[in-house]
């Protein structure tokens, strides 16, 4: 966790400055478009201030590419608050990682859904059409992509426990659930209207999500490589993996 200190040495003997110590020694116009960069959160708007921590990190994280670039008083400086100000909110940087993960597989659920709604009625569309907007999240936003699926806070028998099954079987996954139960429930739709030979969608969409994940990192990392159109490439790569027969 990282800490916020009031002060410490520095390399001279003195003291590290405190933000009331900083603002002491900062001329009247400095201190006055500090406060126009970041207006004071009103009574009840924490909520807000709490959104914007998260947007200060993502922010970080397109930047630079990696999460490691976020740290209490980067997030601080991004949204010019002073940082002990983050602790109201989040106890600490691994907090604001996983609120950043979160947020981050709520926008591809929501992406995966605006792509199934604009490709009509038909269940095979809808669910070539929810994996080719999956691909494009992930081609589109490599950075943002890239942090769900790095453990955060956790040491790697934590992070490779079991999953939990639901009481039908499927897989309780504590993030990015929405998503994969989107894919499921689109195989599903193929398979009630007779257009996918599926008889086990939790296992078929697994299989679909490895090679969407699989396309994602190997398209990003070798940009250079000759890869296909991505719609027809959509269509080649989840048609046999969901059992769809007869396209």
């Amino acid at each position: 966790m990282e800490k916020i200190a009031e002060a410490a040495p520095d390399a001279d003997g003195g003291t590290e400055q405190t933000p009331a110590r900083a603002a002491a020694r900062t001329p009247a116009r400095a201190r006055s478009q500090a406060r126009a960069h970041r207006q004071r959160n009103a009574r009840g708007q924490g909520v807000r201030l709490a959104d914007d921590i998260v947007a200060g990190a993502l922010a970080l994280i397109e930047r630079t590419g990696s999460d490691e670039a976020v740290t209490l008083r980067a997030v601080a400086r991004e949204i010019g608050i002073a940082a002990p100000s983050i602790y109201a909110h989040f106890a600490d940087r691994e907090a604001i990682i996983m609120a950043v993960v979160l947020r981050v597989f709520d926008e591809l659920s929501d992406a995966i859904t605006r792509g199934q709604a604009a490709s009509g009625p038909d269940p095979v569309d809808r669910l070539v059409a929810g994996c080719e907007a999956y691909l494009t999240f992930g081609l589109e936003h490599p950075a943002r992509y890239g942090v769900l699926f790095v453990p955060h806070g956790a040491n790697p028998e934590e992070y490779c426990a079991p999953v939990r099954l639901g009481a039908n079987g499927s897989p309780v996954l504590a993030f990015g659930a929405e998503s994969f139960a989107l894919l499921v429930e689109a195989i599903e739709e193929c398979a009630t209207a007779g257009a996918s030979a599926s008889t086990d969608p939790v296992t078929d969409a697994t299989a679909v999500w490895v090679a969407l994940h699989g396309t994602v990192l190997l398209r990003t990392a070798l940009p250079g490589f000759p890869w296909p159109e991505l719609h027809a490439f959509a269509r080649q790569l989840v048609l046999p993996l969901a059992r769809v027969t007869g396209r």
